[in-house]
């Protein structure tokens, strides 16, 4: 008979299906979290470039290291020596054409819970200041923006 051995290999399928989250389970996206209320909805920026101009605008002279640019955003790092210490800035810009404000404020939570970022953020932008330290001296050179500081779960 075949359903004597058609039973275990089907019910052996069924389980590695069910492990891999192919079957049953909810398989909706998790939930965006929302840019905190407490961010402005501007300035925003066009490109990464732009967030590095107005800092040096407000002050700070930021050597670019390093820029990428993308279809729907870009990214940049420029140091800024301030007080005796190099203080690295990441900059990401997403275009707002593409990313919702909560899909902005959903990224910038990731880098706040998970790795205990401070965020300098605005608009459709946010940087990562490091040392956090530094975050409201950045602040200070970007007017407009706020300073978010990390996420600590209990």
């Amino acid at each position: 008979m075949r359903t004597g051995k058609s039973l275990p290999l089907l019910l052996g399928l069924l389980l590695t299906l069910t492990g891999c989250g192919l079957v049953g389970g909810d398989r909706s996206p998790e939930p965006l979290t929302p840019m905190p209320s407490e961010v402005p909805t501007g300035p925003e920026y066009a490109r990464a470039e732009d967030v590095v101009a107005a800092l040096v605008k407000g002050g700070f002279d930021c050597k670019t290291t390093l820029v990428n640019h993308y279809a729907h955003g870009s990214n940049a790092t420029c140091e800024v020596q301030h007080r005796g210490t190099t203080v690295y800035n990441e900059i990401k810009v997403l275009d707002t054409a593409r990313f919702s404000r909560d899909e902005v404020g959903d990224s910038i939570a990731v880098g706040r819970r998970a790795y205990r970022q401070t965020i300098v953020a605005a608009g459709n932008w946010f940087i990562w200041v490091r040392p956090g330290v530094y975050a409201h001296d950045m602040a200070a050179a970007l007017p407009g923006s706020v300073v978010l500081d990390p996420i600590v779960e209990k």
